[in-house]
């Protein structure tokens, strides 16, 4: 009896099909032995709770007809601490994608510190947050910390330091300020 000679193709589709029944048929025992064993038990996948998101909001400068207005821009972020100050050290970092708002803050400014204790919130700023600019500027930069600081809790109370010490006057026009400040002190037109 002579034996027939298959053409390697054909011999290599017999290899792989033998392989891929060899390995369902190990895989369906293998299911079969796991779900008969007493001691199988599912686990379900844990879940993990997201963290809830928070708007914290940054505000930049518009020049609208003789007036200046602070406008809003959200960011959503986790509701901490951390989050505020990191909105701060964006709006002093970064300038803003939008045409026609800018920043009254002076380049270089830096938050050397930021706490909240309650309804208090701590901000202590670089000396370059006290460097040039006219009335308009001067307000706009406090407009702008104060209700980025107080976005998450527009009730706050802001105590404003520069380089440690309470800020008291602002600007070549020395504008007062008196601690601590509050939304209701600024407005967001000026």
């Amino acid at each position: 009896m002579r034996i027939p000679v298959l053409q390697k193709k054909v011999w290599f589709g017999l290899v792989v099909a033998a392989a891929i029944a060899g390995g369902s048929t190990a895989a369906l025992l293998y299911n079969n032995k796991i779900a008969n064993e007493p001691s199988a038990t599912i686990q379900p996948t844990p879940t993990i709770s997201p963290i809830p998101e928070q708007r914290v909001t940054i505000y930049w400068i518009e020049s609208k007809e003789k007036r200046f207005v602070a406008v809003p821009m959200p960011v959503k972020t986790a509701n901490t601490e951390t989050a505020l100050k990191t909105a701060l050290a964006t709006m002093m970092a970064e300038p803003t994608k939008q045409p026609g708002f800018y920043s009254a803050i002076p380049t270089g400014t830096k938050v050397l510190d930021f706490t909240i204790k309650d309804k208090n919130i701590q901000l202590n700023l670089s000396k370059e947050f006290t460097s040039g600019g006219g009335s308009a500027s001067v307000i706009g930069r406090v407009v702008q910390v104060l209700y980025t600081s107080t976005s998450l809790d527009p009730d706050a109370k802001l105590f404003l330091s520069v380089e440690g010490k309470p800020l008291t006057y602002l600007g070549g026009e020395g504008l007062e300020i008196q601690q601590p400040i509050t939304r209701k002190d600024f407005a967001l037109e000026f």
